[in-house]
Formats: C-alpha cells, sequence, structure tokens
C-alpha cells in the first residue's frame, strides 16, 4: 500500500495500472475499498490512484484538537493530482463527489473529466431556496450532530444508515462492519458542519468546463435528488444517468451498471491508450 506523507497526516491511497490517471474518491464512511471492482476494471487502460479520507481506512484521524475544513480534505486529493503529474480524471461517490466538485472548481486546468454519483453539495439546497430537499437533510444532520456530541454512537449510526440504506439494509449487516461505520460517526459529523456551510453557488460551479457525468439512482432520497437536478442545471458540460432501482449507494449495490456507466465516460475523454514502449503492446 503506497502511502503520502502531507505534514502529519499519512495519506493511504490505491496506486495500480498504467495510463492517463483517473483519482477516485469515496463516500462517508467508506475508504478507498468501495471502488476494488471498478479499480481492477480500469487498471488494464489508466492509472487508478483512490485515497482513504481522513479517518477511514489507513488514512490518518484528523486531530481531534484542530479545526477542520473542507479545504483540509480536497488537500488530500490535491497531493495525489500533484503526485500524477499530469492532468487528471475525477470520479466521487456522495460526499467524495462533492469534494471533486471543489477541486475541479480550484483546478480546473488539471481536470479532465468528472464523473459524480450524487454529490452531496447539500448546501445548494439552502443557497437556492429548496425548503424541501434543506429540511429532510438538516433535519437528520442536526440529529446526527447532537448524537455525536452526546456519545450515543450506535444510535447515530443506525439513524444515518437507515436514511441512506434502509433499517432492513443496516440490520442485516455483520456486527463486525457495523461497528466499523459506527466508528465514523465523530468525522461525518464535521463532514456535515463543513458541507453546509460552503457559500459556493451554482454560478461558482458553472465555471466547470471539464465534461461531467452526473449520475443518480431512481430511488434515491429527495435531498440527493434535488442536489444532482440542481448540478444537472448549472454545469455547463454535463451529461445525467439515472441508475434504475439504485438508491443512493448505487456504486456499491448496482456496481457493474454504475461502472459502465463510468468507465464509458472516461473512455469518451481519454486520449488513446499508453503502450508499452518495449514490447509494443497496451498496458
Amino acid at each position: 500500500m503506497p502511502t503520502l506523507q502531507i505534514d502529519d497526516t499519512t495519506l493511504a491511497y490505491t496506486d495500480k495500472g498504467v495510463g492517463e490517471p483517473v483519482i477516485m474518491v469515496h463516500c462517508s464512511g467508506g475508504s478507498r475499498r468501495q471502488w476494488r471492482g471498478l479499480t481492477d476494471r480500469l487498471a488494464a487502460r489508466y492509472r487508478v490512484l483512490a485515497p482513504d479520507l481522513y479517518g477511514y481506512g489507513e488514512t490518518s484521524p484528523w486531530p481531534a484538537d484542530r479545526s477542520f475544513s473542507v479545504a483540509d480534505e480536497c488537500a488530500l486529493i490535491r497531493a495525489l493530482i500533484d503526485e500524477a503529474g499530469e492532468p487528471v480524471h475525477l470520479v466521487g461517490h456522495s460526499y467524495g463527489g462533492a469534494l471533486c466538485l471543489d477541486v475541479a472548481l480550484e483546478l480546473s486546468g488539471k481536470i479532465k473529466s468528472l464523473a459524480l454519483y450524487e454529490p452531496v453539495a447539500f448546501h445548494l439546497l439552502r443557497l437556492h431556496g429548496d425548503a424541501a430537499g434543506w429540511a429532510e437533510i438538516g433535519q437528520l444532520a442536526l440529529r446526527h450532530i447532537d448524537l455525536v456530541r452526546d456519545g450515543e454512537l450506535e444510535s447515530c449510526a443506525e439513524a444515518f444508515m437507515d436514511y441512506w440504506i434502509g433499517g432492513a439494509a443496516w440490520q442485516g449487516m455483520p456486527a463486525e462492519a457495523r461497528a466499523a461505520v459506527t466508528a465514523t460517526m465523530p468525522k461525518i459529523a464535521l463532514e456535515f458542519r463543513n458541507c453546509f456551510e460552503s457559500a459556493l453557488r451554482l454560478d461558482d460551479y458553472g465555471q466547470i468546463a471539464a465534461p461531467t457525468l452526473l449520475l443518480r439512482g431512481s430511488d434515491t432520497t429527495l435531498a440527493a435528488r434535488r442536489v444532482t437536478e440542481l448540478l444537472s442545471d448549472g454545469l455547463p458540460n454535463r451529461a445525467v444517468v439515472c441508475v434504475e432501482g439504485a438508491g443512493h449507494m448505487g456504486p456499491v449495490t448496482h456496481a457493474g451498471l454504475v461502472n459502465d456507466a463510468i468507465a464509458d465516460h472516461l473512455e469518451s475523454h481519454a486520449g488513446p491508450p499508453a503502450y508499452a514502449a518495449t514490447k509494443g503492446v497496451a498496458v
């Protein structure tokens, strides 16, 4: 497992394959391992880099005595862009998708394309007057933050996962997996705070020129659907795919359909395959 040292942070990431770099960013409560299937599929054509964000997988946790911002998390993605040494394709899911939007806005000249499954730029609901969507996600977030403050992490995890995947799916998870997700609840509370505090509007995201694939599930939550609809109106160079039968966790539950769409999007915006200089074969 490769790592990068960024000040006092150890950033763990996947680095597999050869070709144009693709950086894939996971959702809240997950890790780079959510992209294993897509990584294996793309590695014959691309160099795939997939980080663990702060406090997930094998990357260092965020220090408890320091304030946390979206810029701090985006710095991990920027470090991998620097490591790649050339323009990259960004793939992101949920929180990871929202981070990819911010990075693409900041580093427009270094981004070749974006593929985002339900990026949770929830602040857009507040800034653009979607009262129903904002009320839904705001209620979840405030309860989440309160439960973390009170140390009720198991109740917090159950409420969080019930909203995103349904109570039956959460209860059906192995106890070890539920415990691992429960441990991430304090970090997710920080993510909720930062996501809601953003002042970026649709006009700002409208400056992103990179071709963007927006994916959403047909059975997702109201808030996630409304954010995707707003972005589909605000991004100037976007295509939209609805994955039938999928919810917010489509990249996991409907990986085949989601991965097909992402691979097709990348192929449409990538250059010719890299070739091994000595053997003359694609690598």
